[in-house]
């Protein structure tokens, strides 16, 4: 994108926010596993239950869901900036999609937990969706947010009491992966996540139906560019508080429903579906209405510097991204300092808190002398190949 066209802070805010919700979700877990710690200073093991609970309540599904609605309406900024200039940009988007792939790749060696190379695969939908008006485009959203292939799974288990339903792809592995991760080397954790661990998150993002819901939150961001959300925020406050109120109602009325499954006597097939379709409701409504609130905070508060603060570390969420989890690896991974062996939830939630602090700061120092992050500057760089784009600013600039 230009850089002669102004930045939208609050996307790279959204963008911000939900980086902080991924560091803080991946801390607690140690980076895709979690044993209880060997040794645990001051905070006691119900603490930690209760952290863990609460942060996985708060952010789990959400985070990596906001991040998919900024993929979703960078899209259509590309496309749409491209097409002003007579540009056809499908062609290129796709070899960018084809680079984010091979970056996920190499980021997936490290970290079982990769997004990048899922996103980039999915993502190429878009250029397939893009030729669709935008009430076509809501439909099919909503049509795949509805999660057909497990509600058709479901119906037959209740249909069938003795339906009996087993995970093939991947199946296994998690148990096998944590064992790795704890206690084996840098070459075998290396080893494990080139197929086997790449296999196990395949096959979650499968049987879950995340595949379904990141398509539809990518669509409905594209929607958003379409129709200038973000530019007449203002505008659309009455909006967003109509989408605050139906989530909240919406997430109330299945958390009470999950409660009542509880009292019935369930199969475990009928069991497993149900908890994975309210799951991705849960995950669905929550996200919305995350999304919703943060908007209309920021347009209360639209001059708070915790907004600039967010938009910048947001503007590096690729470089942000992959840094947090490549030095995580290394604190929490046996081959590195193990420190899983020390850290429960709690410890490892204060990780979080002052690693993103950390990062915070990092990119605001990055942006004043430099135009991009450093992966978004290779990431331009291989699309468009040619590695002359300038990164250093040949002028500081005071303020971001």
């Amino acid at each position: 994108m230009s850089q002669k066209k102004p930045r939208i802070v609050i996307v790279d805010a959204l963008r911000g926010f939900a980086l902080l919700g991924i560091i803080l979700i991946h801390s607690i877990e140690h980076f895709d596993f979690f044993y209880p710690p060997e040794l645990n200073y001051l905070f006691s093991p119900a603490l930690d239950g209760f952290v863990f609970e609460t942060i996985f309540l708060l952010i789990a599904g959400k985070a990596y869901s906001i991040f998919a609605l900024m993929f979703g309406f960078s899209f259509f900024i590309q496309m749409d900036r491209q097409k002003q200039l007579g540009i056809d940009f499908r062609a290129q988007f796709i070899w960018r999609l084809f680079i984010l792939m091979g970056l996920g790749f190499v980021h997936s060696l490290f970290y079982e937990g990769d997004i990048l190379h899922i996103y980039a695969i999915l993502g190429m939908s878009l250029v397939l969706f893009d030729r669709f008006k935008t009430k076509h485009l809501i439909i099919i959203a909503g049509i795949l947010a509805l999660q057909i292939p497990t509600l058709i799974q479901l119906t037959v288990a209740l249909l069938n009491p003795n339906y009996i339903f087993q995970e093939t792809f991947g199946a296994g592995l998690w148990g096998i992966g944590s064992e790795i991760f704890a206690k084996g080397s840098f070459f075998e954790v290396i080893e494990y996540n080139n197929w086997r661990a790449r296999t196990a998150v395949w096959g979650w993002t499968f049987y879950n139906g995340r595949y379904l819901m990141l398509i539809a939150l990518f669509i409905f961001g594209l929607v958003l560019g379409r129709e200038q959300f973000f530019h007449k925020l203002k505008e659309n406050k009455k909006t967003l508080e109509k989408i605050a109120l139906i989530t909240f109602v919406f997430s109330v009325v299945i958390i009470q429903f999950k409660t009542l499954l509880i009292t019935l006597p369930l199969a475990e097939t009928q069991s497993y579906f149900l908890n994975i379709l309210l799951g991705a409701y849960t995950s669905f409504t929550h996200t919305f209405f995350i999304f919703s609130v943060f908007c209309l905070i920021y347009i209360k508060f639209s001059e708070a510097k915790v907004f600039n603060y967010l938009a910048v570390y947001g503007r590096m969420s690729l470089s942000n991204y992959v840094g947090q989890s490549m030095i995580g690896v290394f604190i929490f991974y046996g081959y590195g300092l193990g420190m899983y062996r020390f850290m429960g939830s709690t410890w490892s939630l204060i990780y979080g808190i002052l690693f993103f602090i950390l990062q915070v700061s990092f990119s605001h120092y990055w942006m004043k002398n430099y135009y991009y992050g450093p992966l978004e500057w290779l990431w331009r760089a291989l699309t468009q190949l040619d590695f002359s784009i300038p990164l250093k600013r040949k002028i500081i600039n005071s303020k971001i």
